[in-house]
């Protein structure tokens, strides 16, 4: 009499595990993605700067944590995927980490000058006025940041659908 072996769970959980994993990291990244950018489009009501600085310098902080880990857990094997699949699209690869170092760069940087609007803001009371100009060159770096991650996001699933349905033609 043979005996079948049981399936193996372990392997099936971290299947399952890697699933959920880039799932997950999709999931929290539009999060974070949808609350910076909400900061970002609530206007500033009279008196209420400083709160508004708060919630993006939260918001930020959020996407500064989850955009990392987003891109190794979900990118990049997309990227190794790609390569894999079609060598010819490496040239594309090659772009889309590049923009995947600058997209951290300056993240990094936003996040940087948001803090230091944030300790600015909890000085001014009274005439918030003054600092307009700064608050609106940061409403529109952040939101050309947002754009260029959800822009990546885009070019690296065109990529990969490229590399799995590419048409080659006649091949011999």
């Amino acid at each position: 009499m043979t005996t079948t072996p049981a399936p193996n769970a372990a392997t099936n959980t971290t299947m399952n595990t890697t699933s959920v994993n880039t799932t997950q990291c999709a999931a929290e990244l539009n999060e974070a993605l949808t609350q910076a950018e909400t900061a970002l489009l609530t206007p500033v009501v009279s008196g209420e700067l400083e709160t508004w600085a708060r919630a993006l310098q939260e918001g930020t902080q959020l996407l500064s944590e989850r955009l990392p880990t987003y891109l190794k857990a979900v990118l990049h094997p997309q990227y190794a995927e790609i390569a894999k699949t079609d060598p010819e699209l490496l040239s594309r690869v090659e772009q889309l980490i590049a923009e995947d170092q600058s997209l951290l760069v300056d993240q990094d940087s936003f996040r940087t000058e948001v803090d230091e609007f944030a300790k600015q803001a909890s000085h001014i009371k009274k005439d918030e006025a003054q600092v307009a100009a700064q608050r609106t060159k940061l409403e529109q770096k952040g939101l050309a940041l947002i754009l260029r991650i959800k822009r990546q996001r885009a070019a690296a699933d065109t990529w990969l659908a490229e590399a799995n349905y590419r048409d080659r033609g006649p091949v011999d």
